[in-house]
């Protein structure tokens, strides 16, 4: 691969699902019914998860942005998950997939749903760094590079000191997906001459690797997961991007008592129709009755005159 734009969310976390479908990490049952999946693979899904969700988030960035998924680094055994650059400057984003935890971040200490994550930080501090340095070496400029944390979903993030306690020059930041678009839509920091300068290098895999190894077509990749998605998806209640915990399409009407119903006039349509038929049944039988015997006593009165008369 020649162009890093050819990389699709996710694709070294695909590659690796895929490898462990072939080595029986993901199976079938012997009734041939049920995935079953070891926790090595779900955890591998997890990550892809998170990863394809803050690339659609990404992808809402105006054209003056360009971002890279899935980035081999080093000796191309890890990547970054995701490489932005735009007028704001150059990040590297680290995704987390945990929606609905909370999250505690100070210093080099960081806690997800009440597990420590100390290496989340420590990883997104090297990730930052190494593609400063890779970036600066290939375009001669130097290209200070933020690293992002981000989280998809969490239930709350609690900032008690900065990331990574500003020891060294790259600064970490720990922010939920849902503010990713607005952090990166900030002070511009680069001409347009110093981006395209930055992208040119940026999507070139030598950059980042010493010896870039051939990669799956991405097109193939995509079709490979969302295989794996539509099985695993349902087996395992993956929230999808409509249901994920804080999404609006999810969250449902406040639950109203009857007496502040009644007050406010808001009886539901069907209840109020259950009620109001059986009255007004009632009213139109004693109508009839009323209307009845007026006429019976009508007639009787006319009948009486008559014989009277005579």
């Amino acid at each position: 691969m020649s162009d890093l734009r050819d990389r699709v969310p996710a694709h070294s976390l695909i590659d690796e699902l895929l490898r462990q479908r072939q080595s029986g990490g993901i199976h079938m049952d012997a009734t041939g019914r049920r995935l079953m999946v070891s926790e090595e693979a779900e955890a591998w899904y997890r990550g892809a998860l998170g990863e394809r969700h803050v690339a659609a988030i990404l992808s809402d960035l105006s054209d003056d942005w360009s971002v890279l998924h899935s980035i081999p680094i080093g000796k191309g055994n890890s990547d970054i998950d995701h490489v932005a650059i735009g007028p704001s400057g150059v990040y590297s984003i680290n995704t987390k997939f945990s929606p609905g935890k909370k999250i505690w971040v100070g210093g080099y200490g960081m806690y997800v749903g009440g597990t420590a994550r100390p290496h989340y930080v420590r990883n997104a501090l090297l990730e930052a760094q190494r593609a400063s340095e890779a970036l600066s070496a290939a375009t001669g400029l130097t290209v200070p590079v933020t690293g992002l944390i981000v989280f998809v979903d969490p239930a709350s993030i609690t900032h008690k000191a900065a990331a990574g306690a500003g020891e060294y020059r790259p600064t970490i930041e720990v922010i939920a997906s849902s503010a990713l678009c607005e952090r990166l839509d900030s002070i511009r920091e680069f001409s347009d001459e110093q981006i395209a300068r930055i992208v040119e290098a940026a999507v070139r895999p030598e950059t980042w690797v010493q010896h870039p190894k051939s990669s799956s077509h991405g097109a193939v990749i995509d079709n490979e997961f969302a295989d794996l998605e539509a099985a695993l998806g349902p087996q395992f209640g993956f929230p999808s991007v409509s249901t994920r915990p804080g999404a609006r399409t999810s969250v449902r009407e406040p639950r109203v008592s009857r007496k502040a119903q009644s007050r406010r006039g808001t009886r539901p349509a069907s209840r109020a129709r259950s009620k109001k038929a059986p009255r007004k049944t009632g009213r139109s039988r004693r109508e009839r009755l009323i209307t009845d015997l007026v006429l019976s006593i009508g007639v009787l009165s006319v009948v009486w005159a008559v014989l009277a008369n005579r």
